[in-house]
């Protein structure tokens, strides 16, 4: 089994890549989080799910914080994506698995294409399209380390462990889902909707409307609106990203 978050495609590029290398079925974690926690297990469970402000995503927290298995204990593979670095993602995991008598195995990191487009901006097509075609090599390497059985930290973009510290209080404060702005263009698909992992919004009255004061912060909805319908600040405003291996029919 490989538990994937994610809001753009790319931690879900990376889940099925490995997929094609270890087997199991690829999950919802949001879903999973939707019910008790409590799963079945084939003898290995990976994590696959990207870095917000260099901590897990409010979803990822979420299940780890609630975790269990009926059928034993696994061996447990975290998979970080990334634009820059992880700092101390990992550490966090590692506590919250420890929470409920689970130990994480393995760890890696897969840069990715970085897309918090408030802060940042979408690297240039000849660098996302580089990072893309590596996915499939380095989900062979993790692989590899994983069926040698060569447990341990193989996080090779970790960065500087401060940046947890300084960025999660700025994410904590910021996940108000009243600084996203519907501009004109909505037209009540749904879509948005659909996707977001935090149910935080719905349609009413022919448009999208947020029913919740915080949310993820995960983009699906701003980068995967067809109509670049959604806004939050300024710079969002100019390129989306969306991983090409996202099906919009999910």
């Amino acid at each position: 089994m490989i538990i994937c978050y994610t809001g753009t495609g790319n931690s879900l590029q990376v889940a099925l890549a490995l997929k094609e290398r270890l087997g199991g079925d690829v999950v919802s974690a949001a879903d999973l989080t939707r019910g008790d926690c409590r799963l079945e297990h084939d003898g290995i469970v990976g994590i696959v799910c990207p870095v917000h402000f260099y901590g897990l995503p409010v979803t990822i927290v979420d299940l780890l914080s609630r975790i269990s298995f009926i059928n034993g204990t696994p061996e447990i593979f975290l998979v970080l994506t990334c634009g820059t670095f992880t700092s101390r993602a990992d550490s966090e995991a590692e506590r919250l698995l420890g929470s409920r008598n689970l130990k994480l195995d393995y760890v890696f990191s897969v840069k990715m294409p970085e897309n918090y487009t408030p802060l940042f901006r979408v690297p240039p097509q000849d660098k996302i399209d580089e990072l893309l075609s590596g996915v499939d090599g380095k989900a062979e390497e993790i692989a590899s380390i994983i069926r040698k059985r060569s447990r341990g930290n193989h996080n090779s973009n970790k960065g500087p462990g401060f940046m947890t510290g300084i960025a999660r209080g700025y994410f904590i404060r910021g996940r108000k889902t009243s600084k996203f702005r519907l501009n004109s263009k909505c037209t009540g698909c749904g879509l948005c909707a659909r996707i977001c992992p935090a149910d935080a919004i719905e349609i009413k009255d022919g448009r999208a409307a947020w029913v919740k004061d915080r949310c993820d912060l995960c983009l699906a909805c701003l980068h995967r609106c067809p109509f670049w319908a959604i806004e939050r600040g300024r710079l969002t405003r100019r390129k989306r990203y969306v991983n090409p291996v996202l099906d919009e029919s999910r």
